[in-house]
């Protein structure tokens, strides 16, 4: 970005310049999420990482995620974390994190008791 500007050549008398517009590259996920496995009640954490400091937006399915009082959303510079706290059979499904028009998604599956969502394979 520094080297954005106008430029000139000088011979003599002879003059001329040009301007230079340098574009931003768009960030790229560098750290793609990954699946996680959490207890129903347990934490669970997602992370990615960008090739630079971007905003980003949380999703779970279609939906945006908001901060709440079970749901943090980080960003340390380049690195971005979604945390679940007291985690929920209902908490399970794909989970997003959107930068611009490039995404990284991961699947959170939620272990009870004596049951895991969402399930596997029935076989009858």
């Amino acid at each position: 970005m520094a080297d954005a500007g106008e430029y000139s050549c000088v011979c003599g008398q002879e003059r001329t310049s040009a301007a230079v517009t340098v574009r931003a590259m768009p960030a790229k996920f560098t750290k793609s999420l990954r699946k996680e496995e959490a207890m129903e009640g347990a934490t669970a954490k997602l992370h990615c990482e960008l090739s630079k400091a971007s905003p980003v937006e949380w999703k779970k399915g279609s939906a945006t995620l908001r901060v709440g009082d079970r749901v943090s959303l980080r960003q340390d510079g380049n690195m971005c974390e979604l945390e679940i706290r007291g985690v929920a059979m209902e908490d399970a499904g794909e989970y997003s994190c959107v930068c611009g028009q490039e995404r990284t998604s991961a699947m959170l599956t939620v272990r009870g008791k004596d049951h895991v969502w969402p399930r596997g394979p029935v076989y009858w």
